[in-house]
């Protein structure tokens, strides 16, 4: 695989992408879009994708507004109408190939809007998508005045931001040095790249995408084969949720596993290996990319 970094300025905005290419040996068979999580970064993907170079499939990951190496203040990501200008200058780069869609957390929910959006015409339709751990429903746990206060300040204060509440304790274990048999650590978050802060005008972009997705979820074309991962034991993003979104997918080839004990960022540490696998596994059995 080889990575490129480059700048890209959208709505002005100078904005930090990175694509991930297959090795010169291996034929180009398609392209892919991946969203990233809400405070999260492009450069914790290349490992994690590899499974779709390996197979001719050339990955880019921006970093939204406010995200990794993209200026702008943290967690705020702009409008819906900058998102869609991402989305455009992205899919404008594959040049036509066949392509895919990827997310994981927040990221999961601007795939399966993705998917909502392309059945309805605004994009073009993707051959395949994977996601994972999706903040279906960034609304759990908050009451409705607090909701439409949410709404309130968007309008009048769109830049100001809050806490996700989200900490590394929720999203990843790994093993000690020098602990004992069986025993874990929780990593802390020293990446400087992570953060945990999003704007009022942000979360009101993906409330409105959770209700998309909600009521207008059968617009997703029924002949896209759906790979969603789930770890049973994520705290950000539920698995009965998950559950409840895959079940009401009518898609004639998708596919639901859940990691048993798996914590929100199944590409970290003890479950890695295990949704490699299940990646592999799941290229191999499609066709829609074709040769």
């Amino acid at each position: 695989m080889r990575v490129d970094a480059q700048r890209v300025k959208i709505q002005g905005h100078l904005l930090h992408r990175i694509t991930m290419h297959p090795d010169d040996h291996v034929p180009l068979r398609g392209a892919a879009i991946f969203y990233h999580g809400q405070g999260d970064y492009a450069e914790r993907y290349p490992e994690v994708l590899a499974p779709f170079t390996e197979r001719g499939i050339r990955c880019v990951v921006t970093d939204l507004p406010g995200h990794g190496y993209s200026p702008g203040r943290r967690g705020h990501c702009g409008d819906e109408n900058l998102l869609d200008a991402i989305i455009d200058s992205t899919l404008e780069g594959f040049e036509g190939l066949p392509y895919g869609v990827m997310g994981h957390s927040m990221g999961g929910l601007l795939a399966a809007r993705h998917l909502v959006l392309s059945g309805q015409g605004r994009f073009a339709k993707p051959s395949m998508a994977w996601i994972n751990a999706p903040l279906i429903e960034p609304s759990r746990g908050r009451s409705k005045i607090f909701l439409s206060l949410v709404r309130f300040l968007a309008v009048w204060f769109p830049e100001m931001t809050m806490s996700t509440g989200v900490t590394a304790k929720m999203c990843r274990k790994v093993e000690s040095e020098g602990a004992g048999q069986g025993e874990v650590r929780i990593e802390r978050a020293d990446r400087p790249l992570w953060h945990s802060r999003i704007s009022f005008g942000w979360a009101a972009v993906l409330l409105k995408a959770s209700r998309l997705i909600r009521d207008h979820g059968d617009d997703i074309s029924n002949d896209v084969p759906i790979l969603l991962t789930q770890g049973t034991a994520d705290l950000v993003c539920p698995a009965e949720i998950t559950r409840v979104f895959n079940a009401g997918l009518t898609q004639e080839n998708k596919r639901y596993i859940e990691f048993e004990g798996g914590l929100h960022e199944l590409f970290s540490a003890e479950d890695k290996d295990s949704l490699t696998r299940v990646l592999n596994e799941w290229l191999d059995s499609l066709s829609a990319l074709g040769e």
